[in-house]
């Protein structure tokens, strides 16, 4: 199953983008109510998450190399790199605060779908969206 996600994954968001482009451009003046646009994001959200298997999530936080490497990349080497932009960005706040959340705050969705589709490890790519899993595997060991 999780195969066959994974290979129609980007033709099924493709598709899902193309759809609500068409519906958007034939029903204008119809307005879609909110609650069922959050749901198909909670279902595309939900489809991304379950591809990951959690089982080996505690592992994840025992590693201190790769804790050290994620704290350093996150807290330290991307806050500096984002503050130095800052100083050569134009004089808007609003296109500030614009960079700011593109590259600070973590979009974990489309992370987590990119290292699936690079073969890349699944629990390592959520763990440090996770906070409570921190504190879930230090309960467990």
């Amino acid at each position: 199953m999780r195969d066959a996600i994974e290979r129609y994954q980007v033709w099924a968001y493709l598709s899902a983008v193309v759809l609500g482009l068409l519906i958007d451009w034939s029903f204008s003046e119809v307005t879609i109510p909110e609650y069922l646009v959050w749901s198909l994001l909670g279902f595309l959200l939900y489809a991304t998450f379950t591809q990951t298997p959690l089982t080996h999530l505690s592992e994840v936080f025992r590693d201190r190399q790769f804790l050290g490497a994620l704290l350093t990349g996150n807290f330290l080497v991307m806050p500096t790199i984002t503050g130095l932009m800052l100083l050569a960005l134009p004089d808007n706040d609003a296109f500030r605060l614009g960079v700011l959340l593109v590259l600070l705050m973590p979009c974990t969705d489309w992370f987590v779908t990119f290292t699936h589709l690079s073969k890349g490890d699944g629990a390592r790519a959520i763990a440090p969206h996770y906070p409570f899993a921190l504190r879930a595997s230090l309960i467990t060991s």
